[in-house]
């Protein structure tokens, strides 16, 4: 079978894209109006991937793993003790981000920003690394360490993406697990993967904010690290038992059936059942990094599929 160059070309562009032959026929026919059956146009993708070696290229995972630390509030209190309200007009000072931490997974290396370079350039600097992130992951991120740097972008105007792809550690600590308490340090003890830096409290930010100490700061940046850490070894133990926000295969270029925590394509069934209206579900499990999950009966048939044609090709 001869086709034009332009769809040949088309074709080796979607197969290093692409792994599903079928999706490419799909598309070409579509395209270029083939006459040819579905099934025809697939073999002869199939025979030119084969053909020409060409193997889809998956982009990298990108999984972030950060933490803040923020200043405090400065307010003018009438009286001391138990406060009930304190009104907008009673702060003095507002609430800075001192310095974010953070790592990309399967990377040794933890990155600082903090306030001396300014606080601006700190925010505009991360917000770039925000950008490059398939997903990101905090302890209470999405309720404190992304709204607290959202606030501080809107307030110097830094144009930043109103969502993000994110899996918040704490939320689903308390989801899943009956843990006496859902601190990061808690868990990370009871999970026997480390703990938190201990420092002296409250004294090591008065220190950093107005007292202005450079060794407190450094200090301050050095727990910072220590929690990106502990989040991350917290991550990797929570991971096979808790559902995933985002499937990391589709948005790499994988299949709905790879592992949506790892990508890898070891995966085996390991319980089919259906719901209330008869339809049939299959429960995964990857034997890379032990992630169960759930896809359709026809994503599984497609597995299959797969498989079958990986085999008539060895």
């Amino acid at each position: 079978m001869g086709y034009s160059e332009n769809v040949l070309e088309y074709a080796k562009v979607k197969m290093e894209q692409c792994e599903n032959n079928n999706t490419i026929a799909k598309e070409l026919k579509s395209k270029f109006h083939l006459p040819q059956d579905l099934d025809i146009v697939r073999r002869w993708v199939s025979y030119t991937r084969a053909k020409n070696k060409i193997e889809a290229s998956k982009q990298p995972i990108k999984r972030l793993f950060f933490d803040i630390e923020t200043g405090y509030y400065t307010c003018r209190l009438w009286r001391i003790g138990k406060v009930g309200w304190v009104g907008p007009d009673m702060i003095k000072e507002g609430k800075p981000i001192i310095c974010i931490s953070y790592k990309w997974q399967g990377d040794d290396k933890v990155y600082n920003l903090d306030w001396t370079m300014g606080e601006k350039e700190m925010l505009e600097a991360f917000a770039k690394v925000l950008e490059e992130a398939s997903e990101i992951i905090a302890h209470n991120g999405d309720r404190f360490d992304i709204k607290e740097f959202r606030t501080r972008c809107i307030y110097y105007g830094i144009l930043i993406s109103p969502t993000f792809r994110t899996l918040d550690t704490l939320k689903k600590s308390r989801e899943y697990f009956s843990f006496a308490s859902n601190k990061l340090d808690y868990i990370g003890q009871f999970l026997n993967v480390g703990r938190k830096m201990p420092h002296e409290g409250l004294q090591l930010w008065i220190d950093v904010i107005e007292n202005k100490d450079s060794q407190a700061l450094k200090t301050m940046i050095e727990y910072c690290n220590q929690d990106v850490i502990l989040l991350e070894d917290v991550y990797h133990a929570l991971a096979p038992y808790i559902t995933h926000n985002n499937n990391m295969s589709v948005l790499t270029g994988g299949e709905k059936w790879h592992c949506p925590e790892c990508t890898s394509t070891d995966v085996t069934l390991s319980k089919t059942y259906t719901t209330p209206l008869g339809v049939i579900r299959r429960n995964m499990k990857c034997n890379n990094c032990h992630k169960q999950y759930k896809v359709s009966n026809k994503t599984y048939m497609d597995m299959l599929q797969s498989i079958m044609k990986i085999n008539l090709q060895v």
